[in-house]
């Protein structure tokens, strides 16, 4: 059996899951968010990452912040009634005392720390209408933050604060103390037990998050010295894993499911798929930035999908790729497919892999070109319409195995990368593997020679397959 997802390319701001619970995620704070892209940014700086939700940072009071790098520390959201400011500090050491760590004020030793705007309004639930429409911001309360990248010349590519690590990128850090927690001046607004932080160890959202959990604001099993109000304390925690944890996103966000009662979780398992229009996950990373990278001279930004999805259910759903700057076409260089808890699915990642024989599963996926007319789901052929393009087959094992836990593939086998104007051996090499899309032929896809490697699709199907070895 297979549980198949037909769409029409689309920009999954996010995390369009299911036909009755659309849940709109955007993945990036370099885009949008997971949402979706996942960069939503406020501003960037050497203490403040922010994503908002309004369309724009919020202004505040003049040197608004956390106590532990504000002049005034009063909540930049202080006169919205609707918005809270979360901050969130990554420290080195599992000592938070010697991270410099307190209470409602945040840490002075933290290697990162970025600040992040979420609407708390009711109708920002992801089933909500004024949500789906819009009214919560682009990243519709689902921000994704990709930390900036690995490529130091990326907008938005961010170095550590803390001392003797100067100049040293924050993407894939290694991290063993977390402290994240609603600003005091907004503790009125929500209660912080449903205020949660995903942290990834893969780009946009990813992979797997430490102890297969999401974090909470709110600790309320804080050590005995700091249960400071009789019923826990803002959140710290040290994650148990017995190696060195990694971040390369975060997700900052409301849970509105766990908040509201009787609202459930999408069914499935969280899987989402990321395209970027040149190999090697390039020019550029985020979803921000836009320039000349097209062979026509034209731009085309990152852009991602996130759905719950089942083994075996035969669903089918699909949506246009609206914010395709080539709409209907999406060009694609890259594209990164993964399993993620940040679209807050009925299965985690890890009880989804627990559950399926990894070995015999797979995501298959197939890309079409309908031309300039491109259906929505409704006017599309089944998998085996014979306007695909290029497939793939990917087992399971490799998104659920922890060190081997997404997977991006390039276009093409590698044989253009030398005259590529963006590619760069120092920062690209061995970031995406080629050769795994495939034509009718079953040999490597490579172009249709205009274009170069690059596909350029409309629509296409993704399911998860069932006695399917893959590759």
């Amino acid at each position: 059996g297979s549980g198949v997802i037909a769409m029409t390319a689309a920009q999954d701001d996010g995390t369009q899951l299911d036909p009755a619970v659309p849940l709109d995620v955007d993945d990036d704070v370099d885009d949008n968010g997971l949402g979706s892209s996942d960069n939503a940014l406020g501003s960037y700086g050497p203490y403040s990452n922010g994503l908002e939700s309004t369309g724009g940072q919020l202004g505040g009071p003049a040197g608004c912040g956390f106590a532990s790098d504000a002049s005034n520390p009063v909540s930049c959201a202080k006169d919205y009634d609707d918005e809270i400011m979360i901050g969130v500090w990554l420290c080195e050491d599992d000592d938070m005392g010697s991270c410099g760590c307190a209470d409602f004020y945040g840490c002075d030793n933290a290697a990162y720390y970025g600040t992040y705007f979420v609407n708390v309004n009711e109708h920002c639930a992801p089933w909500d209408d004024w949500a789906k429409g819009g009214g919560c911001g682009k990243d519709n309360n689902m921000a994704c933050d990709t930390l900036g990248g690995w490529r130091d010349f990326d907008d938005g590519y961010r170095t550590r604060i803390d001392w003797g690590h100067s100049g040293e990128t924050v993407y894939g850090m290694q991290y063993k103390g977390i402290k994240f927690e609603v600003h005091p001046d907004d503790l009125w607004k929500v209660d912080p037990n449903f205020v949660k932080l995903g942290v990834f160890n893969e780009d946009y959202c990813m992979g797997p998050t430490p102890e297969g959990v999401l974090y909470n604001a709110w600790d309320q099993n804080p050590d005995a010295s700091r249960n400071l109000k009789g019923d826990g304390a803002p959140g710290w925690w040290v994650p148990n894993t017995g190696h060195d944890n990694v971040v390369k996103s975060l997700r900052p966000f409301v849970d509105f499911y766990d908040w509201m009662n009787g609202a459930q979780y999408p069914p499935g398992v969280g899987v989402k798929m990321n395209v970027w229009p040149d190999r090697h996950m390039s020019t550029p990373f985020d979803q921000i930035q836009t320039f000349p990278n097209l062979p026509d001279g034209s731009s085309q930004q990152a852009e991602d999908q996130v759905w719950c999805m089942n083994n075996g259910d035969g669903g089918a759903w699909s949506r246009v790729w609206e914010s395709s700057a080539h709409f209907p076409y999406v060009p694609a260089g890259s594209i990164q497919f993964g399993l993620s808890d940040a679209a807050m699915c009925s299965w985690d990642r890890q009880t989804y892999c627990n559950a399926i024989d990894k070995d015999n599963t797979c995501l298959a996926v197939r890309l079409y070109y309908y031309g300039d007319n491109a259906p929505d789901s409704s006017g599309m052929g089944d998998w085996d319409d014979d306007r695909w393009v290029a497939e793939t087959y990917i087992n399971m094992h490799h998104l659920c195995d922890d060190n081997d836990n997404s997977f991006c593939i390039n276009m093409g086998d590698g044989s253009t990368d030398a005259s590529d104007q963006f590619y760069n051996d120092a920062t690209d090499k061995g970031v995406c593997a080629d050769a795994w899309f495939t034509d009718h032929n079953g040999n490597p896809y490579l172009g249709d020679g205009a274009n170069g490697p690059q596909l350029w699709f409309t629509n296409y199907i993704v399911q998860i397959m069932d006695n399917c070895q893959g590759g």
